[in-house]
């Protein structure tokens, strides 16, 4: 079980690009320093563990899921069938947050996991950076970037109420509310309902509401077809 303040991660990679992987390690070596990560991947299996019960188990337990993406990934039939069909399972109930890693240049946009937000910015291949130290910065402070919004709603930082000098702000359906946070975390995982609580703060309804949180899915596409589904919340609640 990891701490309050940690978060647990599992890297779903091919065998081959375990040289890159160690070096995104290296790079996610001073979150672990800070208390705020503990990471995992197949080759801590000890000694005589199983090795598919150890790889079950810290998938299923893990809060981010990072799929280091490559023709290598794509081709493993554990990594793709498996593995990976976990996580967008977990991903679809907002159980754990799981972000592409795009490693190597490979043809991705078709797979199921072509609607999330892929490391590095645009999805652009590691490899193909002139500094791969720059690709893991990178990919390393969008990491970062999850934690802290990972952390923020496992504490349950509490809204921040409007100034007293403000208009008040009608109250919103508190279904529709949570009918609207179920429907975001499908698209960005289990950070959806401290972003929708916030963001409820300062509107005046579920319309309104529903164009806020909208901006925090990357796909345009994706954007679009929650939008349509959020209009069906707002028309159904009556706010």
């Amino acid at each position: 079980m990891t701490a309050q303040g940690e978060i647990k991660l599992f890297c779903s990679y091919s065998h081959r690009d375990e040289a890159l992987r160690d070096e995104l390690a290296k790079h996610l070596k001073l979150i672990e320093r800070q208390g705020l990560l503990r990471s995992w991947h197949d080759r801590e299996i000890g000694a005589g563990d199983g090795w598919k019960e150890s790889i079950d188990r810290n998938l299923r337990e893990a809060d981010i899921i990072l799929l280091l993406i490559s023709a290598d990934f794509l081709a493993s039939d554990y990594c793709f069938d498996i593995e990976m069909k976990t996580a967008l399972e977990r991903h679809a109930a907002g159980n754990a947050l799981v972000i592409p890693v795009i490693l190597r240049p490979v043809d991705w946009r078709a797979t199921p996991f072509a609607g999330l937000q892929a490391l590095p910015k645009d999805g652009k291949p590691m490899t193909t950076f002139d500094n791969l130290d720059a690709a893991f910065e990178q990919v390393a402070q969008g990491i970062r970037r999850a934690i802290e919004k990972l952390l923020a709603a496992r504490r349950g930082d509490p809204v921040a109420h409007a100034p007293s000098h403000t208009r008040p702000v009608p109250a919103l359906s508190a279904a529709g509310v949570d009918h609207l946070s179920k429907l975001l975390a499908v698209y960005i995982g289990p950070i959806a309902p401290v972003i929708v609580r916030k963001a409820a703060a300062g509107c005046t309804g579920l319309p309104e509401l529903c164009e806020l949180v909208a901006a925090e899915i990357s796909n345009p596409l994706e954007r679009s077809r929650f939008l349509s589904e959020a209009q069906r919340v707002c028309a159904g609640s009556g706010s």
